[in-house]
C-alpha cells in the first residue's frame, strides 16, 4: 500500500514539473519566436522594459474588464494581481531575464487557462 502510494506521488509531481508545451506566438508573422506554457503558467518574451510592460499590462487588464487587486514591485519583477468576473485569480509578472531582456508570465485560476492566458499576453503584446 505504501509503495503503491510513494509511486502515485511521484508520478504526479513528475507530471507537474515536467509538463512544458511550446506555443507560436504570432504565425501570421511568421517569426521563429515561440512561448513556452509550464504547469499552468504562460511564459513568453518581451522587447520591452519592465516598467512600460506593467503600465500597458495594467491598462490592457482594465480594458478587459479585469478588477485589478494589487501589485508588487521589486529590483528584477513587477507582479500584478487580478481577478476576472467568475472569480479566478490572474497573476501577470514581468521579469528582467539575465541576458538583459524581458519576460512576461501569466498564470489565469489555480490550474491555469491556456486561452486566457494568450488572449492577456496578445493584447499586451499588441498595446507595446
Amino acid at each position: 500500500m505504501k509503495v503503491t502510494l510513494l509511486t502515485l506521488l511521484a508520478l504526479g509531481a513528475l507530471f507537474f514539473t515536467a509538463c512544458t508545451t511550446p506555443v507560436a506566438i504570432d504565425p501570421m508573422t511568421g517569426e521563429d519566436q515561440t512561448a513556452e506554457y509550464r504547469v499552468g503558467t504562460f511564459y513568453a518574451p518581451l522587447d520591452a522594459p519592465i516598467g512600460e510592460i506593467f503600465r500597458v499590462a495594467i491598462r490592457e487588464m482594465d480594458d478587459m474588464g479585469y478588477y485589478r487587486t494589487g501589485e508588487l514591485h521589486r529590483d528584477d519583477s513587477i507582479s500584478i494581481f487580478a481577478r476576472t468576473v467568475g472569480d479566478k485569480k490572474i497573476k501577470v509578472q514581468a521579469a528582467q531575464t539575465k541576458e538583459g531582456g524581458s519576460e512576461i508570465r501569466i498564470r489565469v485560476g489555480r490550474l491555469g487557462d491556456l486561452a486566457e492566458s494568450q488572449k492577456i499576453y496578445a493584447n499586451i503584446r499588441n498595446a507595446l
